[in-house]
């Protein structure tokens, strides 16, 4: 029902009122004045026509008895107009909260029309950012400067923590930039710094699952510090690690045939799991009775790591 529908109706109520009313006083008056000597004029004369000596007590009788037919009347036509004003009031209050609730509900659907294109708008701007931070990093990355590559590196860390959706694709440029600067045959005498910043930045990343293993095949890691670092399931099959830091390392479930692991640094390193098929240890770096030790070539001749367990103060 409209506002317009609701006010009609008001103005028939009302009408109807007003002629209802107009007729029941004309025909109130008419009875009242008319009414005694129309139903009971028989018994307000004598044969003679003259007045009987009660007339007047059936007149006040009678106008008495129309006045309280005329009250309850007035009454119930009161009780009936009132009955359908509340009606009316009552339809018009139902329709207040009809229209109330779908304004509401499109206020809340507009609400969330605006928040969604604000989220995706920030999104959108979110990754361009990033984009842009990433694009600049590469180009440090490929400098000949260390400095420009140690900040691009960082860089790319910060990235890989602030957007989870480039994890995979920055750890994937770390383990490159590693290959590129230390593999195993480069004629690179020693890994640099930014080949140390790399390891450590991969090594502190975010715990989250990642697409493909950390690819270090052949690579030249000695000497390199990865204390308490993570390389699960990391790929280190040939790689270099002779007098690497491995102290509190997680190398569980790597994959590392043939990796040279003489002289390094491994106390309370973790190797379930992993695979390390004729891979080359110093006689001091097995602990005795690990299954993953198995079929690793041990050297008693290659000495072992003699750095202490805890760092002196």
């Amino acid at each position: 029902m409209s506002d317009s529908g609701n006010g009609n109706g008001a103005k028939k109520l009302s009408t109807k009122a007003w002629v209802w009313g107009g007729l029941s006083t004309a025909t109130f008056v008419a009875l009242l004045v008319w009414g005694p000597w129309w139903i009971e004029g028989h018994h307000l004369k004598d044969g003679e026509g003259e007045l009987v000596s009660g007339a007047g007590i059936i007149v006040t009788g009678f106008r008495t008895m129309l006045i309280a037919i005329a009250a309850g009347g007035f009454t119930a036509a009161g009780l009936y107009y009132t009955r359908e004003r509340h009606r009316l009031e009552r339809n018009q209050f139902e329709h207040a909260q009809e229209q109330f609730a779908e304004s509401q509900q499109q206020f809340q659907t507009t609400l969330r029309e605006t928040q969604k294109r604000d989220e995706q708008q920030a999104k959108l701007t979110r990754e361009g950012q990033v984009t842009s931070r990433y694009v600049e990093a590469i180009k440090l990355l490929s400098s000949q400067d260390d400095t420009q590559r140690l900040g691009a590196i960082y860089s790319l860390e910060r990235i890989m923590r602030d957007s989870e959706a480039d994890h995979d694709t920055v750890v994937t440029v770390l383990a490159a930039f590693i290959r590129q600067h230390a593999g195993l045959g480069l004629g690179i005498p020693r890994p640099g710094e930014a080949v140390q910043a790399a390891v450590t930045v991969i090594g502190r990343r975010p715990n989250r699952n990642e697409a493909a293993r950390l690819d270090l095949r052949r690579t030249d890691l000695t000497g390199l510090d990865f204390e308490r670092g993570n390389f699960r399931r990391a790929r280190l099959s040939g790689a270099d690690l002779r007098a690497a830091n491995l102290r509190r390392t997680d190398l569980s479930g790597a994959w590392a045939p043939e990796a040279d692991f003489r002289q390094s640094y491994v106390i309370s390193t973790t190797f379930e799991g992993a695979n390390l098929r004729n891979a080359h240890f110093s006689t001091g770096n097995i602990p005795v009775g690990v299954r993953e030790f198995d079929q690793v070539i041990i050297d008693p001749e290659a000495g072992t790591n003699t750095a202490p367990e805890e760092e002196q103060s």
